[in-house]
């Protein structure tokens, strides 16, 4: 069975698929064109979707219909690549990228594959991990596990270099994303220290800086910009591609570029390309000092430091890891290979722990989460994100707070968003989702308490896991499906289901109803915005208009407001409740109108802290000289949720200062 499994370098220009040979040892396996490398590279054309080499030399003549880089867009849900009027997600193009590695890979092998280890770089969250997986099964794979692309670089100098204990730090820049990683090799055991990284810096970046500064050359001189064209673009960046490569090697190059007849020849010296990318590097620099920082230790503390990935053969790379460790890399493994070549014994290892057969190699890896996994909560009145399993925390981790109590009667779900990242600012951490979990026992407000499991599995993707410790059960959870943003929660944008109790008594007759209509009309103005709804209920009178955000239906239930009777406050408060009734992710406020003292007060005092232990907020507005103040007071959720006037024309006022207060996602949910 291990034969069967292979390790992969899923790159973002270029991929590997190497596999582990009867004699233990690591090697690449050549593509059927006779390339270790085969381009991350996609062309469809007609009814074929084809990889590699051709797709990349298709590109000038073809543009619209090749697609690159496609790793810089997994886990991005709104990126797509459309052809003849079918869209492809970052995971399906990966996919197809996947299963030409497996065709190469059963051509060569005679044999067929089945199963892989496919790297990911460090610095990836849980998004992309999640989203890799899926590519690799959309591509007939079974996944066997995901691994860090500098650990993967580790495993295999560790192979190389037996028996030796040394402190490496593996510094890798691929074509779209730079890791750096440090790893202790303590005999048979890899354990990573630290990580960190950027998925967005890579070789790409590099090609970007010279590309720009070429067509800011031709637009100078023809007025021109050649990258509004997209062949020319192409054709450009294949130059500057090449030109960057060949600098590597010589000093200067010429860049020779045509376009609508105007001819562009340029030299670009090393000096200058160097000055051009001198930022990118220095970001390099920057986050390998922070790894070691990460790590409490000094440069002098490492033994080795091991290149990986083809963007490290640029002498200025080289040049800034060797300032800085005061030493030459380790040459011992071809970067573009050692990635891939770790893969490969991973892959042997996992497939023959899986069939119950000795592992090819006796090499452990203990690997590390590069993000902080973190839940949002309330402090200070304002959202912030709370880590729950630090950064470099050894996976697989996991931890539990039992310190979760339903809030209000009857409560049957509790709802958490989760973020990966190091800010305190959720909005600026990576948002995983908002989780609902379900299936509570009702009991009373903060009756129930909950167990909440955080846990990063050993692919470094996340799960969470909720448990009602007094009943021992585990809840069933989901991701919710409604259009509530965090960034709606931060900014209080919350959905709202709003009551508005109106008091019909006999004494609101003549200029007091008159004046309730119309601060009730001048709040709905201006709080009926998408994800609110107002119901309108009288007391006496009942349900006058259920929940909806049609201001024509509340304007009629508004006219409908008949002052007669008593007030039958308490049995209006039952009807709202009951009308609307908790639901995840929705603030619900109760606001009570009211000239007089309720027909019967204890009733309505139960009445209104069943409100409040549903989870409602109860706002009460008293007006005229006969209201009894510190009843209505004792009625409302909070002490400023009281308020007072003498008369119709404050009223209004004070409605529309209420209104102006919802629409800012002001108070308590």
């Amino acid at each position: 069975m291990s034969a069967q499994a292979v390790g992969i370098d899923l790159g973002t220009t270029f991929s590997v698929v190497a596999h582990v040979n009867p004699h233990g040892v690591p090697e690449v396996l050549p593509n059927a064109e006779g390339d270790r490398l085969t381009p991350s590279v996609i062309l469809f054309e007609k009814d074929e979707v084809i990889v590699g080499n051709y797709a990349r030399q298709s590109i000038m003549v073809y543009p619209d219909q090749v697609v690159e880089f496609v790793k810089r867009h997994m886990g991005d849900s709104d990126y797509f690549f459309e052809y003849r009027g079918e869209r492809y997600s970052p995971e399906r193009l990966s996919s197809f990228i996947l299963a030409r590695l497996k065709h190469d890979a059963e051509l060569r092998l005679e044999r067929p594959v089945d199963s892989a280890v496919i790297t990911v770089p460090a610095y990836f969250g849980d998004k992309q991990r999640r989203a890799t997986m899926m590519a690799g099964e959309m591509a007939g794979l079974k996944v066997l596990k995901l691994v860090n692309e500098p650990t993967s670089a580790a495993f295999a100098y560790g192979l190389a270099n037996p028996d030796q204990n040394r402190r490496v730090l593996v510094f890798d820049l691929g074509g779209g994303t730079f890791d750096v990683t440090i790893v202790d090799i303590v005999g048979h055991d890899l354990n990573v220290l630290a990580t960190n990284g950027d998925h967005q810096l890579g070789g790409k970046e590099w090609d970007d800086a010279l590309i720009e500064w070429v067509a800011h050359q031709f637009k100078q001189r023809y007025g021109i910009d050649p990258l509004d064209d997209p062949t020319a673009y192409q054709d450009l960046r294949q130059k500057c591609v090449s030109a960057k490569i060949s600098l590597s090697r010589r000093p200067r190059v010429n860049i020779f570029f045509d376009f609508l007849g105007h001819i562009l020849r340029t030299e670009v010296t090393r000096e200058q390309f160097e000055e051009l990318t001198a930022g990118l590097v220095k970001r390099c620099e920057m986050l390998t000092r922070d790894v070691l920082d990460d790590a409490s230790l000094d440069p002098s503390q490492l033994e080795t430091v091991l290149l990986a990935g083809g963007s490290t053969r640029m002498p200025m790379v080289r040049r800034m890891v060797e300032d800085l460790f005061h030493r030459s890399p380790a040459t011992d493994i071809n970067p573009d290979e050692c990635v891939g070549l770790g893969a490969a014994l991973s892959a042997a290892i996992e497939a023959a722990r899986l069939s119950g057969e000795a592992p090819p190699v006796d090499l452990r890896t203990h690997d590390v989460t590069s993000h902080s996994l973190g839940m949002v909560a309330l402090r200070d009145g304002h959202l912030h994100n709370s880590r729950v399993i630090l950064r470099n925390s050894r996976i697989p981790a996991e931890r539990t707070r039992d310190d979760y109590v339903t809030t209000h009667e009857g409560q049957t779900t509790m709802d958490l968003w989760l973020v990966q990242g190091e800010n305190p600012d959720p909005l600026e951490c990576s948002v995983l989702g908002h989780f609902e979990f379900y299936g509570i026992p009702p009991r009373g407000a903060g009756q129930s308490r909950l167990g909440v499991t955080f846990r990063y599995n050993v692919n470094g993707i996340v799960e969470v896991e909720a448990m009602d410790l007094t009943s021992g059960q585990t809840l069933p959870h989901r991701l919710s499906t409604g259009t509530l943003t965090l960034e709606d929660l931060v900014h209080g944008r919350v959905p709202q289901h709003i009551v508005l109790l109106v008091d019909c008594s006999g004494s609101m007759y003549g200029p007091k109803i008159e004046a309730a209509r119309r601060a009730a009309a001048s709040f709905m103005e201006r709080t009926l915005r998408p994800g609110r709804q107002i119901a309108i209920i009288g007391f006496p009178g009942g349900i006058l208009s259920p929940l909806t955000a049609d201001g024509k239906l509340l304007g009629q239930a508004l006219d409908n407001l008949t002052p007669i009777g008593s007030t039958p406050l308490s049995a209006a408060l039952k009807a709202a409740r009951n009308l609307v009734r908790p639901k995840v992710g929705v603030q619900r406020i109760f606001v009570v109108l009211t000239d007089g003292h309720p027909d019967e007060p204890d009733e309505t005092t139960a009445e209104a802290e069943r409100v409040k232990a549903s989870g409602g907020r109860l706002i009460t507005v008293g007006v005229g000289r006969e209201v009894r103040q510190d009843f209505l007071r004792s009625l409302a959720s909070t002490a400023t949720d009281f308020h007072f006037v003498e008369d119709g024309v404050s009223l209004e006022d004070t409605f529309i200062n209420l209104a102006t207060e919802l629409q800012a996602g002001g108070g308590a949910s």
